[in-house]
């Protein structure tokens, strides 16, 4: 896996797709399988600090978290390392911040437990378990950074940042400025798919030659599709990140979407502003509809995906999360909405 400096801080593009009825559903024996995920709140023992003796914090928190301690305070708010100068003052005034400190109040009150969280990751990395025996589970960790991340990976780790999910109506997002849109998917229930996402995208990073825009709705694609067979019991307007409305759209006007891209020849296009437009974040995606979600084109990949998948039974899921050839999938996927 990923070595200890290669550290993905997220915030995350709040990533959908809508439903297909194509998307395999093995059963899992979950009971046989032996992992438990439970949540670890880093953000209760920080702020527990007492701040008049900062430094008996300090070696508590390396003495209960280690490399995460570190990777926070350095990669997360800033502020060095323990045995920095200043650092115990730094950590001090991030832990008083007025605005930081209302924010951990408030997430401690969205926040009371994770057991649902719990259930839904421990039943996420089973299955994960079970399509990837050698791949290790990570360490789940829960914090407050003042809406710096949504998710943090790195090696043997995955974070969720609370505060990124205190619910589509929290007052602060608006304060700071949120669109709209990306709010909605700003709620304690859209963790689990973000984490699942976040942990294939820092497992099974990009690797084509070609960097097209093809290329990246089918690499889109396929970690959306691992997500869904990580959580198949959840919703697909939850996992996906789609309001009602833009779900339908997308499934009524697929063969539309697929059209534009072939007639004006965009899907070979290499061209990065361009693929852009139509694989990251937005209000909506450019030249399909103001009607149509951000990053429509990603949900093409799913269905590509989900296609050659149906046409492949030979392929698992390890295989097709470790398949390069994203023009190999095209190919075989037939696709032809």
């Amino acid at each position: 896996m990923k070595s200890k400096v290669n550290i993905f801080l997220i915030v995350l593009p709040f990533l959908f797709l809508a439903s297909c009825e194509c998307s395999r559903r093995e059963k899992v024996p979950l009971d046989e399988i032996d992992v438990t995920v439970e949540v670890l709140r880093f953000d209760r023992d920080l702020f527990s600090i007492n701040t008049d003796s900062v430094h008996v914090g300090v070696e508590r928190m390396q003495n209960l978290y280690g490399d995460f301690f570190t990777l926070f305070t350095e990669g997360i708010i800033g502020i060095g390392t323990p045995g920095d100068d200043g650092f115990e003052i730094y950590l001090t005034s991030f832990i008083e911040d007025r605005m930081v400190s209302e924010t951990y109040q408030k997430v401690q009150s969205v926040f009371r437990n994770t057991q649902d969280l719990d259930l839904d990751l421990t039943n996420a990395f089973k299955r994960y378990k079970y399509y990837f025996p050698n791949k290790e589970v990570p360490v789940v960790y829960g914090f407050v950074s003042g809406f710096n991340n949504s998710v943090i990976i790195a090696e043997n780790v995955l974070a969720v940042g609370f505060d990124r999910y205190l619910g589509r109506d929290c007052e602060y997002y608006t304060l700071l400025g949120v669109h709209k849109y990306l709010q909605y998917n700003m709620h304690p229930k859209k963790i689990p798919s973000d984490l699942i996402r976040s942990w294939g995208f820092g497992e099974f990073q990009f690797n084509d030659s070609i960097d097209n825009l093809l290329n990246n709705m089918i690499y889109e694609g396929a970690l959306m599709y691992f997500t869904k067979q990580l959580l198949p019991q959840q919703s697909d307007s939850l996992i996906f990140g789609f309001t009602p409305e833009q779900m339908k759209w997308c499934q009524r006007n697929e063969k539309e979407m697929w059209a534009y891209l072939v007639e004006h020849k965009l899907l070979f296009n290499t061209d990065a502003f361009m693929v852009n437009q139509y694989v990251s974040d937005a209000p909506f995606t450019i030249n399909f509809s103001n009607d149509s979600p951000g990053r429509a084109a990603v949900w093409l990949g799913y269905r590509i995906v989900s296609e050659f998948m149906k046409r492949n039974p030979d392929y698992t899921l390890e295989l097709l999360m470790e398949e390069k050839d994203y023009q190999k999938i095209m190919n075989r996927a037939r696709y032809n909405p």
